[in-house]
């Protein structure tokens, strides 16, 4: 029986991780938690709290849990007169069955593994790219800021390359996608939300021109694959575009955060950066550690069905559940000393990528991206210093940077 105390800062660390801003450190705050239990029954939230790693990933594969987010979403009396709202809870990370078997299967069908594979060549030349722009920027001696001279970019132009998104418009659209993501976690302003449905009607308009150019002229891209999707009647308007716009969202949002943190995290660890460095076969090994470290995505709600099982607790139906992923991915019931970086550590997956029926579709993309160009930063660059103040992301449940000041030397 846990003590006062404990429930306590239990209840406290859940207050303080469900109110922005995000932290840069919330492991303590996962650890307070799982002291109390593994899968804690809050007041503060009215949920449950799942920190432990086989509780996490034994919720994410139950068939018979529902998406808890699109339950919250609809809560709110007026979610259907918000544009930003209605294509949120279209897209696919949202969807329960029947609608989410469809829509993976329409998913599944255009983002193979083969197109993947396809565009390794294409990978390499666009990290090599962006980092040599890097070296370019920094020629000078001054400070050169990762998030928006590579860890924004780099991916974007991977994913809008794949869909078929022309050069120009790439960040361009990675923009008007960062207004409407902002109220995806949940905590967002009434000024967020009037953002959000202002950049969703801008992305509909230009989505809605490269589905007219496909239609009229098809092309070795993920545009034209999912209008000949469109064509064959798998997809409505609407699915059309919630899945375009999602692909290209999936294709950025964990890679952009998972670089900047990789490297700040390297610096911060300097034995693994020189490891890394004199043992490039650990590649595979280290992205996988510095995504169970330091998990881009930190949780996802799900809602339980039925009743369901779950550490030794019985859950009714239509109930809550956090799970807190990047807690899980530092149990210490699952992994040794997990606060420690170890690039050769063999204990067992994380849990980053979620699982289960909502295991990320783009997983394969940006570990690729990253075991590409994380190895191009440090073997390309001696010397590599934080340059500056460093600037976290604020909102809830994404970590990663908003700006990482470097100071780069050959």
């Amino acid at each position: 029986m846990a003590s006062d105390t404990a429930i306590q800062e239990a209840e406290s660390a859940i207050a303080r991780l469900a109110t922005p801003p995000m932290i840069p450190d919330p492991y303590p705050l996962y650890d307070a938690i799982r002291r109390v239990d593994r899968v804690y029954e809050s007041t503060t939230l009215g949920a449950y709290a799942v920190t432990g790693y086989k509780e996490v990933n034994t919720a994410a594969r139950m068939a018979s849990m529902r998406n808890g987010v699109r339950a919250a979403a609809m809560q709110r009396p007026d979610w259907q007169e918000h544009d930003a709202l209605r294509l949120f809870l279209r897209a696919l990370v949202n969807l329960d069955p029947p609608e989410h078997p469809a829509m993976r299967e329409v998913a599944a069908a255009v983002f193979t593994p083969n197109a993947i594979k396809r565009m390794r060549s294409s990978i390499e030349r666009l990290a090599h790219r962006f980092v040599e722009e890097l070296a370019e920027r920094a020629r000078d001696g001054e400070p050169v800021d990762l998030v928006p001279a590579l860890a924004s970019p780099f991916p974007v132009a991977v994913i809008s390359e794949m869909l078929g998104v022309a050069g120009d418009q790439g960040m361009l659209f990675y923009e008007l996608a960062n207004d409407w993501t902002r109220i995806w976690g949940g905590y967002y302003t009434d000024a967020d939300l009037v953002q959000a449905d202002k950049s969703v009607a801008e992305l509909r308009g230009y989505f809605s021109e490269l589905f007219r150019a496909r239609r009229a002229e098809r092309r070795d891209d993920l545009i034209s694959a999912l209008v000949e999707q469109h064509e064959a009647g798998r997809l409505d308007d609407e699915d059309l575009m919630a899945l375009a716009t999602f692909l290209f969202i999936s294709g950025f949002e964990t890679t952009t955060n998972l670089i900047s943190t990789s490297v700040y995290t390297l610096l911060e660890n300097r034995d693994q950066l020189e490891l890394w460095r004199n043992k490039p076969e650990i590649t595979a090994s280290a992205v996988e550690e510095l995504l169970r470290h330091g998990t881009p995505i930190s949780g996802t709600v799900r809602l339980t069905g039925e009743t369901i099982r779950l550490g030794g607790k019985e859950i009714p139906p239509g109930r809550m559940l956090f799970l807190m992923t990047a807690g899980a991915n530092r149990d210490p019931l699952q992994f040794t000393d997990p606060d420690r970086l170890d690039l050769t550590r063999n204990e067992g997956g994380h849990v980053s990528f979620g699982g289960g029926a909502h295991y990320c579709l783009g997983a394969n993309l940006a570990r690729m991206e990253a075991q590409i160009v994380l190895p191009m930063i440090i073997n390309r660059f001696s010397g590599i210093e934080v340059a500056g103040e460093v600037e976290w992301r604020t909102a809830i449940g994404l970590h990663g940077f908003e700006h990482l000041p470097l100071a780069l030397s050959d």
